[in-house]
């Protein structure tokens, strides 16, 4: 049930509807465990962030003409470095299967980086969550290109260098959404969930 209709009606009247905040998450040491398996790190936090993201209930909800609208079946974007060095985007139908969903992120990825041109096909629906990895960078803010300034409801994250110190990782996270839809707790909320998912699935998966 969406319980925030005075707040959207409240900040979907401002120019600028958003709110972003960068923190540092910690959490277990999820990229010795993708390399060790050969799987590309990023995609296990890929995998963790979106499953993190349908754990939090405002963080599920988008706008469609002007209504919020909860997401039931969720779509991954994320971007790669393609042809001539330059971004594009994969995208691909999240599943809470990890086999499935690295199937599916390796399969759009190849795709995504032989691309000619930028794959900016335009949106079915609103159901995504848009994720960017700055490997090089320790970022301590980053602002995301918004196509329209009123409808900024499809969360967007960035997530920057990955660093080891005793046992753990770390790296710098922005979460970029609409203020109608989500308060500053629940980005508290969403990067409690990613340490908690990640750590979790770095258990489970040690022990499989």
């Amino acid at each position: 049930m969406f319980t925030r209709q005075s707040h959207l009606d409240h900040y979907g009247a401002y120019d600028l509807p958003v709110v972003n905040v960068t923190a540092e998450c910690c959490c277990g040491d999820f990229v010795a465990l993708a390399k060790a398996r050969g799987w590309p790190p990023f995609a296990l936090l890929l995998y963790g962030i979106a499953r993190a993201s349908l754990g939090v209930e405002p963080f599920r909800y988008r706008l469609a003409e002007g209504e919020a609208q909860r997401v039931e079946r969720l779509m991954v974007g994320y971007t790669v470095i393609g042809v001539g060095g330059n971004l594009n985007f994969s995208s691909f139908p999240f599943d809470d299967d990890w086999t499935v969903f690295l199937d599916r992120y390796l399969a759009d990825r190849v795709t995504a980086r032989s691309a000619l041109t930028l794959r900016a096909a335009p949106l079915a629906s609103r159901d995504y969550i848009f994720v960017t990895c700055l490997p090089w960078l320790r970022f301590t803010s980053i602002q995301h290109p918004i196509a329209n300034l009123a409808d900024t409801s499809i969360p967007s994250i960035a997530v920057g260098r990955f660093d080891l110190a005793e046992g753990k990782v770390t790296f710098p996270m922005s979460v970029q959404a609409h203020h109608g839809l989500v308060d500053g707790l629940h980005i508290y909320q969403l990067f409690a969930r990613v340490a908690a998912e990640m750590t979790s699935l770095v258990v489970e998966m040690n022990h499989e």
